[in-house]
């Protein structure tokens, strides 16, 4: 019988860097912005289609942050991708409510000035 020595440990994982997580997060937030504005816009021009735009668009955005976050936890930057995931939990109880309420004051007052 041989002995056999065992492969050495993998490298370990980089730490999760502070300032990655909130770059991450600040992308989301801007995303979530750019999201908000396009559906007020569209209200503020068509009416209620806005809100549809509105809804399609988070879901875009939940899609796009969920897979993104995963793909750069997993194989790139795990900060960035950790922020992708916190900033858009964070942003969508606050920037939606907020976008939606624009858009039913806007439908509420299109008759008067």
């Amino acid at each position: 019988m041989s002995w056999t020595v065992p492969p050495p440990p993998p490298p370990p994982k980089p730490p999760i860097r502070t300032g990655r997580v909130f770059a991450g997060i600040g992308i989301a937030f801007g995303a979530q912005v750019v999201a908000v504005l396009i559906g007020v816009a569209i209200a503020a021009a068509v009416g209620v289609a806005g809100l549809w735009v509105e809804i399609v668009l988070q879901v875009v955005l939940f899609i796009a942050c969920l897979a993104l976050g995963i793909i750069w936890i997993a194989h790139k930057d795990r900060g960035i991708g950790l922020g992708l995931l916190i900033g858009w939990g964070v942003s969508v109880l606050i920037f939606p409510v907020i976008g939606i309420g624009v858009c039913i004051a806007l439908l509420n007052n299109q008759g008067t000035v």
